[in-house]
């Protein structure tokens, strides 16, 4: 994604008002995903479709759709973080080749593994009408096809395009799930939506299938081996995306729960944790805009020094830089994220009064703001890690976060009320001391993890017989 920042970052040096507001117009819709848009769309649904489709299957379709989007990240979280190497390490080697080929394996193992996922838990739900069980699973084959799409569209590196396809999406799956609920009810509710979804899917495809064309280097990507190899990132992804979701699991199957229909729940700590995410989107904008790509030019700068066997006093120059971009950044995203949590903390009793959220969840929202700001720390930590190939201590990073999650809710919910909505901020604390506690390690012990991990003997040459 630093290479599409790169590209954004050249909107900001036109230095006019439309270029900066388009480079960050463009770095709120990448960083943030189908997830922004597709709240966006599902608000907009609420509002509109009142009269047309009646509450309970309205509730219905936006349960639906929470846990597909929420269970899908989970289900996709470790090849996602795989295939993200596999990728990254095929470009750096010149091996264009390999794309195409691996965005149709990972499309075609992603939308059957679903399937068959989705089969087995529709198929199981008690209650569900024929077609809300049909549509469901397409809806996660979709959705799951789509959390992988983006992968290949960072290489791509094609912002307007990915823009393009979700706002276009999006209005397809507004204005067609108005129609199909008109019509035919929470079915065609669901039905219209999944077809913009699935617009955004061939979209994508198209744009990456013409960006990589199939070539004659061509190669087959070995998931199996992969995932062993990679298995520190396999459990990273996957414990990180299961800590996203473990709060709202632990409030479901509290007393605090609603069941909506079947085996879905829902809980008013949904959607003021929902509220809580948006009000970090302006620092993934700005990690994307201008913090990776400054810090990837410091990375570059050292790891050239290394490689063009510069002397020691180069080398640990290129450090010192590279350490002072990173607390740069920090001061940035602080600078930036400060003062919108505080302001929205100070005016959340009047923010959710203008929503309808009841007390509970007014009160909720508070800890849950300071709760989104610490976990976009914990996650520029772990991609930073990342930069550095320090598998192990982001799976621990991952790990720490979903474990802490799960742990702390349950006990702040055992506690009561008042302490609602205090366990996700407890847990993105730990895992953001946790992440730049091994980030110091790093960058402490940086020229012995440098030299010592390169191979004693070339890896396409023998080892000499002792």
């Amino acid at each position: 994604m630093a290479g599409i920042g790169f590209r954004l970052k050249r909107l900001i040096a036109e230095e006019s008002y439309g270029g900066w507001l388009r480079a960050h117009l463009y770095g709120a819709v990448l960083s943030s995903g189908p997830w922004l848009l597709s709240i966006f769309t599902l608000a907009s649904l609420s509002l509109l479709s009142r009269g047309i489709v009646d509450d309970p299957a309205r509730d219905l379709f936006r349960t639906m759709v929470a846990w597909t989007y929420s269970f899908s990240l989970v289900t996709t979280g470790a090849l996602q973080m795989v295939v993200t190497r596999q990728l990254a390490d095929a470009l750096y080697l010149g091996r264009l080749g390999v794309v195409v080929t691996a965005f149709r394996w990972t499309m075609g193992w992603t939308a059957l593994a679903h399937l068959g996922l989705g089969a087995i838990f529709y198929g199981l739900a008690p209650g569900l009408p024929l077609g809300a069980r049909l549509f469901g699973v397409m809806l996660l084959v979709v959705v799951s096809s789509t959390w992988m799409a983006m992968i290949f569209v960072g290489a791509a590196q094609d912002y307007a395009s990915v823009v393009a396809a979700f706002f276009m999406g999006n209005a397809v799956s507004a204005a067609a799930a108005l129609g199909g609920g008109y019509l035919w009810g929470v079915e065609g509710y669901l039905a219209g939506f999944l077809l913009g979804q699935t617009a955004i899917v061939f979209v994508l495809a198209a744009r990456i299938e013409r960006e990589f064309p199939a070539r004659g280097d061509a190669e087959r990507l070995r998931f199996g081996r992969a995932l062993r190899k990679y298995r520190a990132l396999a459990v990273a992804g996957t414990c990180y995306n299961a800590a996203i979701v473990a709060d709202r699991v632990v409030f479901w199957c509290s007393a605090e729960g609603r069941r909506v229909s079947s085996w879905f729940w829902t809980s008013p700590y949904d959607t003021a944790v929902f509220l809580a995410y948006l009000s970090v989107v302006p620092s993934l904008t700005i990690f994307l805009v201008r913090v990776e790509t400054d810090f990837y030019d410091r990375f570059r700068e050292y790891y050239g020094a290394v490689s063009k066997h510069g002397t020691l006093a180069q080398v640990l120059h290129a450090k010192e830089r590279m350490a002072e971009c990173l607390r740069e950044s920090l001061r940035r995203v602080f600078l930036a994220q400060g003062p919108l949590s505080l302001a929205l903390i100070a005016f959340a009793p009047w923010i959710a009064a203008g929503l309808g959220l009841d007390r509970l969840q007014a009160a909720m929202l508070r800890p849950l703001l300071v709760g989104a700001a610490l976990h976009i720390l914990a996650l520029f930590g772990t991609i930073i890690l990342l930069y550095f190939d320090r598998r192990r201590d982001a799976a621990e990073v991952s790990a720490v976060f979903f474990v802490a999650n799960l742990v702390l809710t349950a006990v702040t919910l055992w506690a009561g009320p008042r302490f609602y909505g205090q366990g996700y901020p407890m847990a993105a604390l730990l895992a953001a001391a946790w992440a730049y506690h091994r980030l110091e390690q790093t960058l402490r012990d940086l020229e012995y993890l440098t030299f010592a991990s390169q191979p004693m003997v070339p890896e396409d040459q023998p080892a000499a017989a002792s």
